[in-house]
């Protein structure tokens, strides 16, 4: 069985290693930009180094994947189990598009800095200032709320989505190989058992009930620090 607190310590370490891959790419993508800021700019295809940014957003995506997947080893190395973990395409297909989302939030960023005469490096100050929530901006205050087109599919903190989805892929994969460990240890059924005190009516309905060895662990919301009891 996994150790909890291990699992929990390494998703958090997690959200740490995609902050940092995430400052890394805003200040590529402010550097590769901002001899072309203008009022108005906008990463489109007909930025002339659009494909070059959109390289950097892969790159942004493919060193959260990479940093979930070590983690994800870390938390399993006490299983004897030592099988594959399946890809997770819908969690990679997430790292994409928030990855190409950044190009969104940071072609308003870049207008906004040169309108206001901002240099690089406090445009970065901004940004990082007023990640979860641009708007709260005072300078943003002419920009269109709909601007970021929220709600259908962009995140407000897009450093804190790349989190969630890398963490998500941590977790999932932590209980696939556990799952089959305990299968092969003979576990016949588990158990589902609630890992904190925070008020969730899905997890308190969940939790209690024996569930068969072969039935997917569910995980219904971000961070859930519910767990298995193998019997």
């Amino acid at each position: 069985m996994l150790n909890q607190s291990h699992l929990i310590d390494t998703v958090a370490a997690y959200k740490k290693d995609s902050r940092k891959h995430f400052n890394e790419a805003v200040a590529a993508l402010l550097a590769l930009a901002w001899p072309y800021r203008k009022e108005g700019f906008v990463f489109d295809p007909s930025f002339a180094l659009y494909d070059d940014a959109l390289v950097l957003c892969m790159e942004l995506s493919d060193k959260c994947e990479e940093s979930a997947r070590k983690r994800l080893q870390q938390a399993i190395e006490s299983l004897e189990w030592d099988g594959e973990i399946p890809e997770d395409a819908e969690a990679l297909e997430s790292l994409d598009m928030a990855g190409t989302h950044l190009l969104d939030l940071l072609g308003v960023w870049i207008g906004v800095a040169a309108v206001n005469g901002w240099t690089e490096s406090y445009t970065r100050v901004m940004v990082s200032r007023y990640l979860s929530n641009p708007f709260l901006c005072p300078e943003w205050r002419n920009i269109p709320l709909s601007t970021l087109a929220w709600g259908r599919g962009y995140a407000r903190d897009i450093a804190e989505q790349l989190a969630i989805i890398g963490q998500g892929i941590i977790i999932s994969g932590a209980r696939y190989a556990e799952q089959q460990d305990e299968a092969a240890s003979g576990a016949t059924y588990y158990i589902r058992r609630r890992g904190s005190y925070y008020d969730c009516a899905v997890c308190d309905d969940l939790a209690g009930k024996p569930i068969p060895i072969g039935v997917p662990f569910e995980i219904p919301h971000p961070r859930c620090c519910c767990f298995p009891e193998y019997h």
